[in-house]
């Protein structure tokens, strides 16, 4: 006995309503719902996620302000020969230059170079890190140009605040003059702490 089918394959039985035919698309309501949901979940999520980055960044950046010194105190008191640390403010980056004595006309002659015989010779801040201002070995506030940190044949090294600033915020790098050790505190310090126990 044969049935016949027509005109009901497109039906939808009263009653069944989550017999849904799969050719049918979603509703304007479910598609609020979800879109709801997801902008609540990356209003929660995105900023800790940015606040990670940047404070990644920042940590980074001190990493390599520790490194360089490190390198540049180690060269200056093993070949008794005087370095400096070159703060260029407007290209947002730091480097290693080498004193170099010539004698010309019966008097030294005492210039500066980058120091090639390392491997870590220029660190550019990631973007969204800046320098802001560094005050020198005299007291003196550099806010442009190029700023240097001057360091002995003992290690000595002169000249021991940077400022940096992410967005909004800042942050102020205590070098030490005797040990090169690097702290950071948040907000804009000027006078140096002896005892600054924020490291990240």
């Amino acid at each position: 006995m044969r049935i016949s089918r027509a005109g009901t394959s497109n039906k939808v039985r009263s009653g069944r309503l989550w017999n849904r035919n799969p050719d049918s698309g979603f509703t304007l309501i479910e598609l609020t719902v979800v879109l709801l949901i997801l902008s609540v979940i990356i209003g929660l999520v995105l900023p800790k996620i940015g606040n990670a980055i940047y404070s990644s960044d920042l940590k980074h950046s001190i990493r390599q302000i520790r490194a360089i010194l490190n390198v540049a105190r180690s060269n200056a008191t093993m070949e008794r020969i005087p370095r400096r640390i070159a703060c260029d403010i407007p290209k947002g980056e730091i480097r290693i230059e080498r004193e170099i004595s010539e004698d010309g006309d019966g008097q030294s002659i005492i210039h500066y170079e980058k120091d090639n015989s390392i491997l870590i010779q220029t660190y550019k801040f990631p973007k969204g890190i800046r320098i802001e201002d560094v005050i020198t070995e005299t007291g003196q506030k550099e806010l442009d140009g190029v700023a240097y940190l001057r360091i002995s044949t003992n290690g000595m090294i002169a000249g021991n605040i940077i400022h940096l600033q992410k967005g909004d915020e800042k942050y102020t790098l205590f070098i030490n003059p005797l040990t090169g050790n690097t702290t950071i505190e948040e907000g804009y310090i000027e006078e140096y702490k002896v005892e600054a126990n924020n490291r990240p």
